[in-house]
């Protein structure tokens, strides 16, 4: 069996949030990376990759062995906190690396368009034409089999759409990355589906190893951010617990969210599933926690 590590390399949600405030469970926005063995699944691209970049360039100089390696890259979409890293991205200046982007075939080539369009010289010194890896965008996320590992997706109700990716290894076991989606608006509040979206998305959940999944506000903070695209705390960890998730990740911290209000947060929302039967282990998100993909 492979070794398979799931790491955060930003859990903030909306914007980064650099300061004493946040040092505990981090600033920077969106980016996840799971290394099993020598493969690379990076998903989003924002602030959060540019340090992941940097330890995969002193990687690269400790042990280049004349192969290209490969980077795949998915992107749940293209809001800004999910893709202002990629700029700063060192591997995307190197020709030794390989990146494939995937995002969503609802895209079609807006999801090129939109990457580029960052770089544009009123936003960016620097085009994308000036990278110097191999970039390969790709708007197809049907049937993907990377080396063994299958990665399937689900469309998500976000403003302008996002997506969902579940991520199965050669022997099983499973990781489902969902942030950026508003469940409050597909399940009723006991976390049971109340319509097709809602449905796909349990299914899609049902019994994976870890589940990485957005629960940026508070069940007081909802109801002023209706439409706004996000998942209250209550309902997240009923729906995974019916669903049978063994892991839940609480993701896409709300920039208003200091460490300390976030430890109150996980005391208040997460301690009595723990010690149900079966327990669900509850894990928010932090900067820089690697977690073993067990089954």
């Amino acid at each position: 069996m492979k070794n398979a590590l799931i790491t955060f390399w930003g859990c903030r949600g909306s914007i980064a949030t650099p300061g004493r405030s946040t040092e505990r469970y981090g600033g920077n926005t969106s980016c996840t990376c799971l290394k099993h063995g020598q493969e690379y699944f990076i998903f989003d691209a924002g602030t959060g990759i540019r340090g992941l970049g940097l330890e995969l360039m002193e990687l690269v100089e400790q042990h280049f062995d004349g192969h290209t390696i490969e980077l795949n890259i998915f992107l749940s979409h293209t809001h800004w906190d999910h893709i202002q890293g990629l700029p700063f991205f060192q591997p995307a200046y190197d020709s030794r690396f390989k990146l494939n982007i995937y995002g969503s075939e609802n895209k079609d080539d807006m999801l090129e368009k939109t990457l580029s369009g960052q770089m544009n010289s009123a936003y960016f010194p620097v085009p994308m034409s000036q990278l110097n890896s191999e970039l390969n965008v790709h708007a197809d996320l049907q049937a993907l089999n990377i080396n063994g590992v299958k990665v399937c997706s689900a469309a998500q109700n976000h403003p302008g759409g996002s997506t969902a990716f579940k991520v199965t290894l050669d022997d099983g076991r499973t990781l489902v990355y969902a942030t950026d989606n508003e469940l409050d608006l597909q399940f009723h509040s006991d976390g049971t589906p109340k319509d097709d979206m809602g449905q796909r998305y349990f299914e899609l959940i049902s019994k994976v190893d870890y589940l990485i999944a957005d629960g940026q506000y508070t069940d007081e903070e909802y109801p002023t951010k209706i439409g706004w695209g996000h998942t209250s705390l209550s309902l997240i960890h009923k729906i995974a617990y019916l669903a049978e998730v063994k892991n839940l990740v609480i993701y896409h911290h709300d920039p208003m969210h200091t460490d300390s209000v976030l430890e109150d947060l996980s005391h208040k929302y997460t301690h009595e599933y723990e010690s149900l039967t079966p327990p669900m282990q509850v894990i928010w998100a932090r900067e820089g926690l690697t977690l073993q993909l067990r089954s």
